[in-house]
């Protein structure tokens, strides 16, 4: 199963299985705290270790898939009957194997800019149903290469800004019962040379911070000759009278 898969409440929640020589499929929902859950193990590829015992499914499904001699790669979906906002892990058995996923029912969507060289990005917040950017929202952002989350809050612009990353960023945005997630995949920040010196890294992040300067110092000299020149042809274009005009004589 896909790692995470986010539905829009009302939608109907599908997910794809991909499968080989399984003949049927036992599948258990459970809802979480995703935003505790991700703290606790900073990591989603090991859901399925998750300690469950005693937790009640939200529902559970099994799902036939065929004889088990396919010998080929096969998909097949399976529907969840999942209604509230929530987020949902969802655990599959086939045979002595496990797949896990995570299922969002939200009108949550995270629109992210990011700035590698910075080592930032920026988290915009909307609301896909109402259409517009959410204040006081939750967001947790971290590195592949961070042991710590840097958190906060989204502005009135439904905007936060999380600096200081390293690797590939992840981003989780919680408001009250509702959840937002995303996966980077570009590189973060500083990549650390193997068997580097400290002098070495220093230089590469001077490097990478003059880098950054120069594309953000050439970035604003086009905006102010665009604007330059846009004025300059606005003026030249002005309707006035013919001739010459005089403004001021000796």
């Amino acid at each position: 199963m896909d790692e995470v898969t986010t539905f829009k409440p009302g939608e109907k929640v599908e997910l794809n299985l991909k499968f080989r020589n399984i003949k049927e499929a036992y599948l258990q929902v459970y809802k979480v705290d995703l935003m505790k859950l991700y703290l606790r193990e900073k990591n989603l590829s090991n859901i399925t270790k998750v300690h469950l015992a005693g937790i009640e499914p939200e529902s559970e499904l099994t799902l036939q898939l065929g004889d088990g001699k396919d010998y080929r790669d096969r998909e097949q979906k399976a529907f969840l009957p999942l209604k509230d906002e929530g987020a949902y892990l969802v655990i599959c058995r086939g045979d002595d194997l496990f797949t896990s996923g995570m299922v969002l029912v939200t009108p949550l969507k995270l629109e992210i800019q990011e700035s590698p060289a910075a080592g930032s990005l920026r988290v915009n917040v909307r609301d896909t149903i109402n259409e517009g950017y959410q204040a006081n929202v939750h967001v947790k952002a971290i590195g592949s290469g961070d042991n710590a989350f840097k958190s906060g809050d989204t502005d009135l612009r439904g905007i936060f800004v999380a600096k200081g990353l390293n690797g590939s960023a992840t981003v989780i945005a919680r408001q009250k019962g509702r959840y937002a997630f995303y996966r980077g995949t570009s590189h973060l920040g500083q990549r650390v040379l193997p068997n580097a010196k400290p002098e070495q890294q220093r230089e590469q992040g001077k490097k990478l911070q003059q880098k950054d300067f120069l594309q953000n110092l050439d970035d604003s000299n086009g905006v102010i000759q665009y604007r330059e020149i846009k004025g300059w042809d606005s003026f030249r274009r002005q309707k006035g009278g013919k001739g010459v005009e005089v403004q001021k004589a000796y």
